[in-house]
């Protein structure tokens, strides 16, 4: 629009250069930009593991004026495929599924080792350019919402350094992962060891096991990986059952190898991955299929529950030969399969019955000494390493405080963990999460459930931008009744069965954060952000504000203003009509020629 000299008036100044009302008597005034336009803000992310890289591609991809810096504290990406490097360390999903989505692999094996994941993981973050959202070796250690500025202001340690400093962002995305904070266990004399002592998740690169004397503590699923591994080259091998635990064939198990073992992929098949992307597709989505059709064995005294225990029984009897003792030692009876997360034991059993390999059962290690541990009768026992397979704090309690108009996320979550379909927290504004309380855990491979968080995470990223709004925060009275729903339903399931899992923060009998369905049901769920179950501030007292000068982004940027009737070609650009201004537009032959009706 033009003045009466045929200058353009810029648009802050035509509401005075033609006199109209931008203020009214309230106060209220229009803000003079078209709405449609994605407001500058900027996101910071905590963790450089699977979810921080795919927060990093969406972004990257899909984003408008949004500023990511990823904070990873370790000195490289990977998280958990970082951390843990002890023999054996592998992935006991298929790895065909175990990928991102939008980045297929060429893997070596159905089930592939920890090295070749930290491997891919790497390469993904190389080959789509995704490092200059990372910075490495920088540690968040306290996070508080600022509701004057609607920004969160977070502290950081640069640990080359050891320097402090501030960053802050309108968006805080936790993206540290629940595998994260390992921790050793409390036993007597611990300190007094003279030998090597090393934790599964710090797992020293240059220790070696071969002819050596090994205790390893813990039988949960980095146990059973390390014991399986290192028992044919270790001279003995001391082991304690603490507690009974399902030993399963392999996840997705017909398309495993035989017993659900693994295997390599041959060239052929190799080939098949690189080059024939229907038929790789066609063959990850068999897999995937079989892993997420079992949700009936998750439902108590299901026939399908039944059946899968009689199955996991059977096997492992076969494989202990006749071992009473360990039988009644390791198979559980007090719960089902599923009531934790069920264990793939490729050779552990087997281990456990060779001559240099001792097992204790009906407890734990009590005491160690300076060369090594003492047996229940007393007897010492010398040892050179003594490996700590004892697992994470799984307490959904976040690692540093995270402070949110007074309420620390640290104190709520100590006594009630809720949140909002594991993707938000109560009373936390513009804090997301990566499987958060009520995420589903339970069920399948992690990879494809961080793309549906990654992606709700970038709709509420643009909703900010596109409505201006100063906080998104979920409604306390939501949470509750998801929480009342999840509980009922989860009574139903295996998982309220009374044994120790992530599920329940490592506790017997606790609260079961898990979503209360199917996989696909979630999935559905988070399409579309549900703004509806949040308590949304907008920047300006009007919450309309937003619609600005009655224009759109589209109106003024050249794209196809006639976009409800279709686009040529899928370009949504306005054309230009080879035509003058006003004439009658050609019609094409194909319409004159229209049959009569």
């Amino acid at each position: 629009m033009a003045n009466t000299n045929g200058t353009e008036v810029p648009w802050d100044q035509k509401p005075k250069s033609y006199g109209w009302k931008t203020t009214n008597d309230r106060g209220y005034t229009i803000k003079e930009d078209c709405s449609g336009q994605h407001r500058p803000i900027r996101v910071i992310c905590a963790g450089a593991g699977a979810s921080g890289i795919c927060l990093a591609k969406y972004i990257q991809d899909d984003a408008q004026n949004v500023d990511l810096v990823i904070y990873e504290k370790n000195e490289d990406i990977g998280g958990t495929w970082l951390e843990n490097r002890y023999p054996g360390v592998a992935c006991d999903i298929p790895s065909v599924i175990y990928q991102y989505i939008w980045n297929p692999e060429v893997w070596s094996h159905y089930y592939s080792g920890g090295a070749e994941i930290q491997q891919y993981f790497k390469n993904t973050v190389k080959n789509f350019n995704l490092a200059h959202f990372i910075k490495l070796r920088h540690r968040v250690d306290h996070a508080e919402w600022q509701d004057a500025d609607g920004r969160w202001r977070i502290t950081i340690t640069d640990l080359a350094t050891g320097k402090q400093f501030v960053d802050e962002a309108e968006v805080f995305v936790n993206a540290m992962g629940f595998l994260n904070a390992w921790h050793m266990p409390n036993i007597d004399g611990l300190k007094d060891f003279k030998g090597v002592i090393a934790h599964t998740a710090n797992y020293p690169e240059n220790l070696t096991l071969e002819k050596k004397r090994v205790a390893v503590v813990g039988n949960g699923s980095s146990g059973i990986q390390i014991v399986a591994e290192i028992q044919p080259y270790v001279d003995h091998l001391y082991t304690w059952i603490r507690s009974p635990t399902w030993m399963t064939p392999g996840f997705a198990q017909k398309w495993a190898g035989k017993d659900g073992g693994n295997f390599k992929y041959t060239e052929e098949q190799k080939a098949v991955m690189r080059d024939d992307k229907e038929q790789y597709l066609k063959y990850r989505k068999n897999v995937e299929t079989e892993m997420v059709s079992r949700f009936a064995g998750f439902h108590r005294n299901s026939p399908e529950s039944r059946g899968a225990g009689d199955y996991a029984r059977k096997q492992m009897e076969k494989k202990l030969v006749g071992d009473q003792s360990l039988a009644e030692a390791l198979i559980p009876k007090q719960f089902p399969v599923g009531c934790k997360r069920p264990t793939p034991g490729t050779g552990y059993i087997e281990a456990l019955i060779q001559p240099n390999v001792t097992t204790f059962t009906g407890g734990g290690l009590d005491r160690i000494t300076a060369k090594g541990f003492l047996s229940p009768d007393g007897t010492e026992h010398e040892v050179d390493v003594i490996i700590c397979a004892t697992g994470f704090d799984t307490s959904w309690v976040p690692r540093f405080p995270i402070i949110a108009n007074g309420v620390n996320l640290q104190d709520l979550y100590r006594e009630k963990p809720v949140g909002y379909l594991g993707v938000a927290a109560p009373q936390m504004p513009n804090y997301m999460t990566v499987y958060g309380p009520y995420g589903p855990l339970g069920q399948g491979s992690a990879m494809p459930m961080i793309d549906v968080f990654i992606k709700y995470i970038l709709q509420m990223i643009e909703h900010i931008q596109l409505e201006d709004v100063k906080s998104v925060t979920p409604k306390q009275t939501v949470i509750d009744q998801y929480a009342e729903h999840a509980d009922l339903f989860n009574d139903r399931t295996v998982w309220n069965a009374p044994c120790r899992s992530w599920f329940k923060g490592n506790r017997i009998e606790g609260r079961i954060m898990l979503h209360p369905g199917t996989r696909n049901q979630y999935m559905m769920l988070m399409q579309k952000c549900r703004f509806q179950d949040y308590d949304i501030e907008y920047r300006s007292p009007n919450m309309w504000n937003w619609l600005g000068n009655g224009y759109s982004a589209r109106d003024l940027s050249g794209q196809d203003l006639t976009w409800f009737l279709g686009t040529v070609d899928d370009e949504d650009r306005q054309e230009e009509w080879d035509v003058p201004s006003f004439a009658p537009i050609p019609v094409p032959e194909a319409v004159t020629n229209l049959p009569d009706t």
